[in-house]
C-alpha cells in the first residue's frame, strides 16, 4: 500500500487519480471537485482529509468569522494560532469534519494540535506579538479532547494527529487514549532536506516508540532528496516498525 500526502490544491487531482486500490491519500479537499474525490473512493482509495485544529489560514472562507480568536502569528507560515477553547471554533471543527466525511474521507490528518504545547510553553518560540492572552493549557487540552471525541464517536472518522505529542500523551495518561488509533510525524530524520538535529531525532523516536508500545499505527513524512538519504529513511522506518512513510522532494507536499 502506497501513501501520498498532498496539500497543494493544484496537485490533489493528479494525486487522487494515480492512487490505486488500498493506497492512502492524505489531502486537503478544500476547493477540490467532489467528483474526483468520489472516483477515488469508488476505486477503494483510503482518504484522509486535512483538518487544521490549532490555527487558521486567511485563505479559508470562514477566516473572517473567527479572526477574533487569533492568538498570534504562526512563525514561518501564513496562518495564526487560534484559541481552541472557544466553543464556536470547536463546533466549526466538528462541522468541517462532517463535511469531509460526506465528501468521502475515512479519517482526518489533524494538524497543529501542538497548540497545547504552545500554550504550556507560553509561545516562547513565537516571533510576533500576541494578539490576545494565552488560553489556560488545561482548557486547551479539554477543548481538543472534546473535538477528537465528537469526531470519532459521533462523526465516525479516524483522527490522526500530526505531531502533537504532548496532547497525545496526555490523552493516554488521562485514560482517553482509545480515541486515537494512529499518529503521523514530520521530520524524524530529515527536515527541510537537511539531517534533523540528533537531539530532536532522539526525542521523536522516543515518542514514536512510545506510540507503538501503546498500540498506535505510526506514519511519517520525511523531506529528503538524495538517494542515500532516501535509502537511509526507508531502512530506518522498516527497522523501527513505522508502517507508513511519505518522502517529499519538495518543501510543500505535492503528492508525487
Amino acid at each position: 500500500m502506497a501513501m501520498y500526502v498532498c496539500f497543494e490544491s493544484g496537485y490533489v487531482g493528479r494525486t487522487l487519480r494515480k492512487a490505486k486500490k488500498n493506497d492512502l491519500v492524505i489531502f486537503d479537499s478544500d476547493g477540490i471537485d467532489k467528483s474526483i474525490i468520489t472516483d477515488a473512493k469508488k476505486r477503494h482509495v483510503h482518504l484522509y482529509d486535512y483538518l487544521n485544529v490549532g490555527s487558521i489560514e486567511p485563505s479559508r472562507k470562514y477566516y473572517d468569522e473567527f479572526k477574533d480568536l487569533r492568538i498570534a502569528k504562526y512563525s514561518g507560515w501564513n496562518e495564526f494560532w487560534i484559541d481552541v477553547t472557544d466553543i464556536r471554533w470547536q463546533n466549526k471543527l466538528i462541522e468541517l469534519a462532517k463535511e469531509k466525511k460526506e465528501k468521502g474521507a475515512i479519517g482526518l490528518y489533524m494538524d497543529n494540535g501542538d497548540i497545547l504545547w504552545q500554550c504550556i510553553e507560553g509561545f516562547k518560540e513565537n516571533k510576533t506579538k500576541m494578539l490576545k492572552p494565552i488560553p489556560d493549557p488545561e482548557k486547551v487540552f479539554f477543548a481538543l479532547k472534546y473535538v477528537v471525541e465528537k469526531i470519532t464517536t459521533e462523526v465516525g472518522l479516524i483522527v490522526m494527529p500530526n505531531g502533537a505529542d504532548v496532547f497525545v500523551r496526555q490523552l493516554f495518561h488521562r485514560g482517553w487514549g482509545y480515541y486515537i488509533k494512529t499518529v503521523i510525524q514530520e521530520g524524524v530524520l530529515y527536515s527541510n532536506f537537511k539531517k534533523q538535529n540528533k537531539y530532536e531525532t532522539a526525542y521523536l523516536v522516543e515518542y514514536l516508540n512510545w506510540c507503538l508500545d501503546n498500540g498506535l499505527y505510526v506514519r511519517g513524512i520525511e523531506y529528503v532528496k538524495s538517494a542515500s538519504g532516501i535509502k537511509e529513511v526507508k531502512r530506518f522506518y522498516s527497522d523501527h516498525g513505522y508502517k507508513g512513510l511519505y518522502i517529499s522532494k519538495h518543501k510543500t507536499l505535492k503528492g508525487d
